[in-house]
């Protein structure tokens, strides 16, 4: 009897464990199909929002040269115009600067000075948009009126320098990872051959990374296009046609927040759908060709590489390129160390307890029981409540879809899955923000005719924005792990549940971190989604979710073009400099943790 009982015991165990690892495993892959969802509901609310526009007859009017919706004139190809621009010329200047970096990071310079560049580069990541913005306003904008073009106010030609700067390390980073993967397998190629370093460079690392040139470069022209922040507060917003690098431009972009935030009842603002469908368009074909060239592992040939073998024939050429590396990682770090001192030297001076809580008390300000009206602590409540907020929403979803990804899909569903997240990942910001406004119009339609944006509005859109970083986290953290380790549970007998969760999951714990602050940093440093989904200015401390709310990164935006007052400049500072080091920490310990996971695998 003792036998039987023991038996059905073991039974009713093992059928518990099949159950719960069933239910895991539709959790997961459920999971997996967020991202999918997410980009068929962008799809489908911006066509059916930009739809009257096309029943109505007004393809004339939207594709013309003329933006006054107060005269029946929605025009959008001054934005196209724009857009394309200031990407194209941002790129032009970032591209080159960027393979300039990596020549010199791979090439023959002492060791220390090419880990300073990339360590500066990818410092450089951790710099909000917004923060780059605020500094070119006050710092970059007055040098071009002043010193070269005798004009005053933004400009195409200040927008296209700080977007170059801020598209630098998505090209480089990229590249120079390729390069270094390509330069350790042909290390001892070219060493046989007697190449010098630089030859090397040329005649076989560059040739051999032509994917990952092609990649960085679409990587790099698709960040210029999507940015909002840096078109916004640089290139002075006139719809029209740029005839020159010193006029005043309107990318598509900073067309819809500006025109959201002001009208959301006429036909021009159906025509801002438009917009937002035609930048949708542009991710989408951007991550196809993406994966096309993946796909390809074919080097470069031709012209390009008769150009390479010429440039690295000839001693004049190779002194030029020595010069011309050099000079690109100089200017980066003139670049980013001018705007380090810039904003050291302004918010310093004032980073002190009055910049948080003004006149108020600090304790009663912190309890919630004495408004702050002269400091930024309202804001920085406000970018805790909606990181951890979106956090919440995003951390379990993302690291379900991963481990989906990891261990239950497979073939062309789970291609399908981790297209569709780095699809995601590419959606422009101001694209995902329309996309949470259209959502409240939907609401105020049908069951919820008093909605309206908030806080929870706001999380939501951001945890959709940051959920491809945590599914590609947890997914690489997964499959990065030793294969032996991964077939340690099935030899043990253990059902999948629990290789996963008493094997595979402790051992990744580190990189599923890194990718929990990874996120966290996006979410605390993103403007343009919480623009049009509740942020407002001066709005205290947020009592409910469905509160208006300020943070960090508006608060910088909205004191850069409305303050008023030397106080309100030197509270925009101290908000940038708390909010760069906020996003520093949070992309600091990131790094730290991925990296901690990596050493202990090479062990």
């Amino acid at each position: 009897m003792q036998q039987i009982r023991t038996c059905r015991q073991n039974s009713s165990r093992f059928c518990r464990q099949l159950f719960f690892d069933r239910v895991v495993r539709i959790l997961s892959c459920g999971a997996g199909f967020i991202s999918l969802g997410t980009l068929a509901a962008i799809f489908v609310f911006l066509l059916v929002l930009a739809l009257p526009l096309f029943l109505e007859g007004q393809w004339g009017q939207i594709l013309s040269l003329t933006w006054r919706p107060y005269q029946g004139h929605y025009g959008i190809l001054p934005m196209i115009a724009g857009s394309l621009a200031l990407s194209v010329s941002a790129f032009a200047v970032a591209y080159p600067l960027g393979l300039g970096i990596c020549v010199f990071a791979c090439g023959p310079g002492p060791r220390p000075l090419r880990r300073a560049v990339i360590a500066v580069i990818t410092f450089m990541t951790a710099i909000p948009t917004v923060v780059y913005g605020f500094v070119a306003v006050f710092l970059l904008v007055p040098i071009l009126s002043g010193a070269l073009t005798g004009r005053s106010g933004p400009s195409l030609l200040a927008a296209c320098l700080t977007l170059a700067l801020l598209v630098l390390p998505t090209i480089v980073l990229f590249l120079y990872q390729t390069m270094r993967e390509t330069e350790k397998r042909t290390r001892l190629t070219s060493a046989s051959l007697g190449f010098s370093p630089l030859q090397a460079l040329l005649l076989v690392v560059l040739p051999g990374s032509a994917t990952g040139l092609r990649t960085a470069a679409i990587m790099g022209y698709c960040r210029a296009l999507s940015d909002t922040l840096i078109p916004l507060m640089l290139a002075g917003n006139a719809p029209q046609l740029p005839t020159s690098f010193f006029d005043s431009i309107r990318t598509l972009t900073a067309h819809i927040a500006l025109v959201v935030a002001t009208d959301n009842s006429s036909p021009a603002f159906h025509s801002l759908f438009a917009c937002g469908l035609l930048l949708f368009g542009m991710s989408l074909a951007v991550q196809f060709m993406i994966r096309r060239h993946d796909a390809s592992t074919k080097p470069l040939g031709g012209k390009w590489l008769d150009l390479l073998s010429f440039l690295a024939g000839h001693r004049l050429c190779r002194t030029l390129i020595h010069v011309w590396s050099g000079t690109a990682s100089a200017l980066m770090l003139i670049a980013i160390g001018g705007l380090v001192v810039f904003l050291l030297r302004q918010s310093l001076p004032v980073f002190n307890t009055r910049l948080f809580f003004g006149d108020a008390p600090i304790m009663a300000a912190i309890l919630g029981r004495a408004p702050v009206w002269d400091g930024i602590f309202a804001a920085c409540a406000g970018t805790v409540a909606l990181v951890a907020l979106a956090s919440l929403m995003a951390i379990p979803a993302g690291i379900g879809a991963g481990i989906a990804l990891s261990q239950y899909l497979h073939g062309r569903l789970a291609r399908a899955l981790r297209f569709s997240a780095n699809t995601l990942a590419g959606v422009p910001s101001i694209v995902m923000g329309l996309f949470g406004f259209s959502l409240i119009i939907f609401l105020r339609h049908t069951i919820a005719p008093e909605a309206n944006t908030s806080l929870l509005l706001s999380a939501f859109c951001l945890a959709l924005l940051i959920l491809p970083y945590m599914i590609n986290a947890t997914a690489q953290a997964l499959e990065t792990l030793p294969e032996e380790l991964r077939l340690l549970g099935p030899s043990l007998g253990m059902t999948s549940l629990q290789s996963l969760r008493r094997i595979l999951l402790p051992a990744a714990n580190r990189g599923i971190l890194g990718g929990i602050v990874l996120s966290m940093g996006r979410a605390a440093e993103d403007t343009a989604v919480i623009l049009l989904t509740g942020v407002v200015a001066q709005g205290g401390l947020p009592r409910g979710l469905l509160d208006k709310f300020e943070a960090l990164p508006f608060t910088i935006y909205y004191l850069a073009a409305q303050y008023q007052s030397a106080d309100d400049l030197h509270k925009g500072f101290g908000a940038a400099l708390t909010l760069l080091v906020l996003t520093v920490l949070l992309y600091g310990g990131a790094r730290m943790l991925r990296a901690g996971m990596e050493n202990e695998w090479k062990k």
